[in-house]
């Protein structure tokens, strides 16, 4: 199963979560000995390690999330999560934040972002940073006592102006990253988790866009209605899977959203002129 997150946090409605205003930050905790996961982000995202430890196992590498370290990774990041922990424990602070809050945060404090060069994935270590931990534990004790929004957007705040001043260039370029690609942010969700979205409301949800709102957009950027580009898109990915994979056709339909094989071969053979069958043959034999 991949999760899709904060997107699983909000809808099962996390007894952790808290929302400040933009930001959704998450005391997370957990016994379990391992565990071993698909993730997909679908915001900015910042993980304190307090105790164990986490490693993303990346498309461009490993990344080890040790205790007293922050990782600081963008939208869009797809992934598997390996969580270990020391002595049975496992604790981390999460919070998420969207281009807004980076568009905000560098007017506010009046950060130069130009850089040419992209950072996906940035790592800080605290461990001997006093500052940090009372950054950490006065933004645990906020989440605890549910304080106002403001507070917590600037402790927040504080904590990332100090992974800065310990990484001037890295962060930078990190920010600059989601600046540079925030006009198509809605877009990079879509496109890259097409094979989530088996329905209009798959994609409400992922993109957390009201009706109107996605409507609007799909309109703005593609010139279609969202159930017209959500099936070209699925045609498009049969397509894909019939050039390149040994999937019977029934579970290619299943795979890209048919409920039915019948209905799959029929709007394929509207869109193509042919049955899935006949393309496959025809494509193997070329």
């Amino acid at each position: 199963m991949t999760y899709v997150v904060p997107n699983f946090f909000i809808d099962n409605k996390h007894q952790s979560l808290h929302q400040a205003g933009s930001l959704y930050c998450l005391n997370y905790m957990s016994k379990t000995k391992s565990d071993f996961v698909s993730i997909r982000t679908t915001m900015h995202c910042m993980i304190m390690m307090l105790e164990g430890e986490k490693i993303a196992h990346l498309k461009d590498g490993d990344i080890s999330i040790s205790s007293s370290e922050i990782c600081f990774l963008t939208q869009n990041n797809y992934f598997l999560s390996e969580r270990l922990t020391k002595e049975g424990k496992y604790k981390s602070l999460l919070v998420y934040f969207d281009d807004d809050f980076v568009a905000d945060f560098v007017q506010k404090y009046k950060i130069d972002v130009r850089s040419s060069q992209q950072k996906d994935v940035v790592t800080v270590n605290y461990k001997r940073k006093e500052y940090y931990h009372h950054c950490l534990k006065d933004l645990s004790r906020y989440l605890m006592s549910e304080l106002d929004a403001h507070f917590i957007r600037l402790k927040v705040e504080e904590i990332l102006l100090h992974a800065l001043r310990e990484k001037p260039k890295e962060l930078g370029q990190f920010l600059a990253t989601i600046l540079a690609s925030s006009q198509d942010r809605i877009k990079y969700i879509l496109e890259s988790n097409i094979d989530l979205l088996k329905s209009i409301e798959d994609m409400y949800r992922i993109t957390r866009l009201s009706e109107g709102a996605l409507r609007r957009y799909i309109k703005k950027i593609y010139r279609v209605t969202p159930k017209v580009w959500l099936d070209r898109q699925r045609l498009e990915r049969s397509v894909v899977m019939l050039k390149n994979t040994d999937q019977s056709i029934s579970q290619i339909a299943a795979e890209c959203g048919y409920s039915t094989v019948s209905w799959f071969i029929a709007q394929f053979k509207n869109q193509y002129g042919q049955t899935p069958k006949v393309f496959r043959n025809i494509e193997e034999n070329i």
